[in-house]
């Protein structure tokens, strides 16, 4: 069987003899865009300040400084760090412990930060907000969207593995080999059979309208499917070669059916039915209009990789639960089955290439270009794919392969944006001709290479990154450096970042001590949504739940309004980096919302149920869990002023109006 073409994790294998081995080769270098040319290992760049260097990436940022003459800044205090680090692996503040531990160390800078850092990378809290970036990636949603906005009510499984692959530090190739053909991987036990197929949900989510049909929506599934893989892995903008050739990157329309084929050749398993017939998708002609199993019914099939007939399993007879679909003999789409569990994801359906939509016309088709024959310049070409597959495992290889221009570029890029709130190329979706050009490239593929030597390490990646000079530096502006550069493009200094909505979110229940960590069970959204019904899908987002906020349903086109006040991206879109925006309406969520005012309250009422010498060490607690720091003297003195200012007989509500005031601070909102 073909999966013995898994591309298995390359340990301590030479990066060179890979790289040198690729056949593809440009005939005019400058001709080709910088993001296709061929990984290679850059010479760490000597500098006059060597003491200042803690790691070999800190050398590509150190010669451009001293190039443009500027000075980088000092170190973060330690506890400015600790936030900073804490916040970036975890998505939650520091305790009062954590900090003062930290304090305390009587070790160097050096190794008590590594301490740190390594403390937060075991915690399984990382996977929870690491995790929650490649959903973002990956345009993660629990509802369909559209029209219908049907419920996808097994989605979670999709995001647990997720979080749970990052929790284990699985390698990012074999990531990429399950999220593309994880069903077609060999298994040593069921669980592991369970989580591969779970793995291709990142294939299912896409936002469709399920009143098309046939091959229109068939279409445009697999247009999602090349979309979502092409621009998570690789950087690249395939989908828009859909009608024609690609209007500035060197893809064909030729290239895109190429690709097209192998998700042409896979059926789709989302748990919503369009309209019509999807033929050899695995949906039967239609001759009949029934009542059948909607969203949050059990179907269950067979996990041999093949489509299967399914018969519905629906616990209860409550017509909300039931939508109206087409079927034929009882044949339903198909969850495969993995017990107890069912999810959404991929197998393989009848091998067959894509013919050429002429001008994109679904129903005006040319040839089929064969399956994997692509010809971009300067990439190695897939495997031959089997007369008798899909070529998901043959992409899912090349893809991973180590000598692949841009997937572990991508990769790290996106990891550098997400510790520095930029990356080295700024366009992190977009490495083609209309995206931006890398500040540092020799920085860029030194740590590429780093990544693959390293076996694909996301957390080894990070923890380099974290313990750098450059990533440890103050955030303090300086008048003389930004007549310079005063967009910090050459890292002088950290970058100002705002926290996301869930890091605010989740801090503020963290604060009040109300936020829970066991991951929920079971779905909130079976049995919801569907045409007419949205008003009970809104009913699942409540701002008061206070789990995670990674674990509540993300619902197309009804994104609570936190969500939507501080910049969630639209769970429709590929989005690697969020809008972050500064309006009105996020002043007012801390000054005048409930939630604001309730969770100040909570916390007011912990502070004073504790044993505290006095005020002005309630005030000190209060600081160091909204804020992360001491508080100063004149900031001490200014809080139990502002106490004794107002009416003894509010009682706590004093605590709570002083850190709901801290709450609403900048500095509560953004990592320094």
């Amino acid at each position: 069987m073909h999966a013995s073409l898994l591309l298995k994790v390359t340990r301590g294998v030479a990066l060179g003899s890979l790289l040198a081995a690729s056949s593809v080769v440009a005939r005019d270098k400058e001709a080709v865009s910088w993001a296709f040319r061929p990984l290679y290992r850059p010479v760490a760049p000597k500098v006059e300040r060597e003491n200042w260097i803690r790691d070999d990436l800190d050398r590509f940022i150190l010669v451009k400084l001293e190039e443009k003459k500027i000075l980088p800044n000092l170190d973060a205090e330690r506890a400015v760090l600790l936030r900073r680090a804490t916040f970036d692996l975890t998505g939650l503040p520091p305790t009062e412990k954590e900090l003062e531990d930290f304090l305390r160390d009587p070790a160097n800078d050096d190794q008590a930060f590594a301490k740190v850092v390594d403390r937060l990378l075991q915690s399984p809290r990382f996977g929870e907000r690491w995790g929650r970036h490649w959903l973002d990636v990956v345009r993660y949603a629990d509802s369909v969207g559209r029209t219908m906005n049907a419920a996808f009510p097994f989605a979670r499984r999709y995001r647990d593995y997720v979080i749970d692959a990052f929790n284990k530090d699985k390698p990012y190739n074999r990531f990429i080999a399950e999220q593309l053909a994880g069903d077609l991987l060999p298994a040593a036990t069921p669980q592991e059979r369970s989580e591969n197929t779970i793995a291709t949900g990142m294939l299912t989510m896409a936002s469709l309208d399920l009143s098309d049909g046939g091959e229109l929506f068939r279409m445009d599934q697999v247009d999602d499917q090349i979309d979502v893989t092409t621009r998570a892995f690789f950087g690249l903008t395939v989908a828009c070669a859909r009608c024609h050739d690609h209007k500035t990157d060197a893809i064909t329309q030729r290239d895109y059916y190429a690709l097209a084929g192998i998700f042409y050749s896979s059926e789709t398993w989302q748990g919503q039915r369009p309209k019509g017939d999807l033929g050899a998708n695995g949906y039967v002609d239609v001759d009949a209009l029934v009542r059948v199993p909607a969203a949050g019914t059990e179907v269950a099939a067979n996990t041999s990789g093949k489509s299967g007939v399914a018969s519905s399993s629906s616990s209860g007879s409550d017509d909300s639960s039931m939508m109206d679909m087409q079927m034929n003999n009882g044949r339903y789409p198909v969850f495969y089955r993995f017990d107890p569990a069912r999810a959404m994801g991929l197998a393989e359906g009848e091998p067959q290439d894509c013919p050429l939509a002429i001008k994109g016309d679904a129903y005006n088709r040319g040839e089929a270009p064969k399956r994997g024959e692509l010809q971009i310049p300067m990439l190695p070409p897939l495997p031959v794919i089997p007369e008798k597959a899909s070529g998901r495992l043959e992409l899912a290889k090349w893809i991973s392969t180590p000598n692949h221009p841009l997937t572990s570029r991508v990769m790290v890029n996106r990891i550098w944006q997400h510790l520095f709130g930029r990356g080295i190329v700024r366009s992190v979706d977009d490495f083609g001709r209309t995206g931006e050009e890398p500040t540092h490239p020799e920085l860029l593929d030194h740590l590429a290479v780093r990544f693959v030597e390293n076996s694909w390490s996301v957390k080894q990646m990070i923890r380099s990154i974290m313990l750098s000079r450059t990533y440890r530096l103050s955030s303090k502006g300086d008048a003389a450096k930004e007549e310079l550069d005063g967009g910090n493009d050459y890292f002088w200094r950290m970058n100002l970042r705002r926290l996301e909505m869930e890091a605010i979110r989740d801090s503020m229940f963290f604060v009040a001590g109300e936020l829970k960590f066991e991951r929920p069970e079971g779905t909130q959204v079976a049995g919801y949504g569907g045409k007419g019904k949205e008003a009970r899908l809104r009913s699942l987002t409540p701002d008061d739940e206070p789990c995670r906020t990674v674990y509540l349903p993300v619902l197309r086109s009804l994104l609570t309004p936190m969500h939507e006040t501080f910049d969630f991206p639209d769970p429709s879109q590929i989005k690697g980096q969020r809008e972050v925006t500064t309006v009105a309406p996020q002043a007012l969520f801390f000054l005048n919302g409930e939630l604001s005012a309730s969770l100040a309250r909570a916390a007011a009422e912990r502070l004073l149920e504790e044993e505290h010498k006095d005020d002005a060490a309630r005030v000190q607690v209060a600081y160091i869990r909204v804020l992360g720091r001491k508080p100063d003297v004149a900031e001490v003195t200014a809080a139990r002023d502002m106490m004794k200012a107002l009416d003894a007989s509010l009682g706590s509500a004093r605590w709570a109006i002083l850190i709901q005031a801290l709450m609403s601070s900048a500095e509560f909102r953004y990592l320094l």
